[in-house]
């Protein structure tokens, strides 16, 4: 999977997983059936979230995995590679 399409899918399950919550702490009664199913569903985006951020969310030319300054990021933090094009990333010195 690429990295754009990880970021994609890592954020979509974020946000879709605390919509759900909110939803469900603000409009919900406790203990009904619904907030339950609410509760769940929201737990198992959040679990899909951590489950492509930690397995997919890797750099496709060292395969080391990235998780800081993911959605900011456009070269790998590690071997300073586009994600892209895969050249070498010239910075500050």
């Amino acid at each position: 999977m690429q990295i754009k399409t990880a970021r994609r899918l890592l954020m979509f399950f974020m946000i879709v997983a605390v919509a759900l919550a909110l939803i469900g702490l603000i409009f919900l009664e406790p203990g009904t059936v619904i907030s339950v199913y609410v509760t769940l569903i929201s737990f198992g985006c959040m679990v899909a979230a951590i489950i492509i951020l930690l397995g997919y969310c890797k750099c496709p030319w060292c395969g080391k995995r990235i998780t800081a300054n993911l959605m900011k990021a456009e070269y790998c933090p590690h071997c300073k590679k586009d994600f892209e094009t895969g050249l070498k990333h010239k910075g500050r010195r």
